[in-house]
């Protein structure tokens, strides 16, 4: 396929998402951030090429894992500026199957740079992957284990940004609602049984499935 038939199924493809997305998202429900803008900002996200197929079953040791990971990373930011190291994601709410994956948010102070950030975090054998799909004031940075079987990624951002909220009250609400994760979960499996969608497809929308519930997890917050 040439260059030009390249680009133009690209170009029709994310015309095809946002036509979709349009139809089933009020403008309202993504903040600031446009139909558009989310599914460009889904279009660039690069993650490495890795084969780790879903687990069947929620793995109780991965909050070990996580603090094994937190220990090493606090090691290495000892006197800098860090305000806050989270296990996010599937890994990190009990009774949801996932890859083996371990999602961690850290938030910087105003006396931590990116680029520094990023440097320890290279140090750790970390890679950066640019602009992390949680966000686009966030990168993610990736560390595959020397088996091939399990992976961390840290994603970054500076402290004050508001989705470092969102994310753990997202997960608080589901480890303290289990209706709430048993639909999550439900919602997921269907949408990743969409036939003939690509991953951009099944990305942006989970993405609108995890607002929805994170508008849902910062009202049970700040009622609670």
């Amino acid at each position: 396929m040439s260059p030009d038939a390249q680009d133009l199924g690209g170009a029709l493809q994310l015309a095809r998402v946002i036509r979709r997305l349009k139809a089933q998202v009020q403008p309202s429900e993504l903040g600031a951030e446009t139909v558009e803008h989310l599914v460009r900002r889904y279009a660039r996200v690069r993650p490495p090429a890795l084969t780790l197929d879903m687990q069947s079953h929620y793995d109780p040791n991965w909050p070990r894992a996580f603090e094994e990971e937190k220990d090493r990373l606090l090691d290495a930011f000892a006197g800098e500026d860090v305000l806050g190291v989270e296990h996010i994601g599937s890994t990190a709410i009990p009774d949801l199957p996932s890859k083996n994956i371990l999602d961690i948010a850290m938030a910087r102070g105003a006396s931590l740079s990116a680029e520094r950030q990023s440097g320890i975090l290279s140090e750790l054998g970390y890679q950066a992957y640019g602009e992390s799909p949680i966000d686009a004031g966030f990168s993610w940075h990736w560390r595959i284990g020397q088996a091939g079987d399990r992976a961390f990624v840290v994603h970054t951002c500076a402290a004050d940004n508001p989705r470092f909220t969102d994310i753990r009250n997202f997960r608080d609400f589901l480890r303290a609602f289990p209706q709430e994760r048993q639909r999550y979960l439900e919602l997921k499996q269907a949408l990743a049984a969409v036939p003939g969608q690509t991953w951009l497809d099944y990305s942006v929308f989970k993405k609108v499935l995890v607002v929805r519930i994170t508008a849902r997890a910062n009202a049970w917050r700040q009622g609670s």
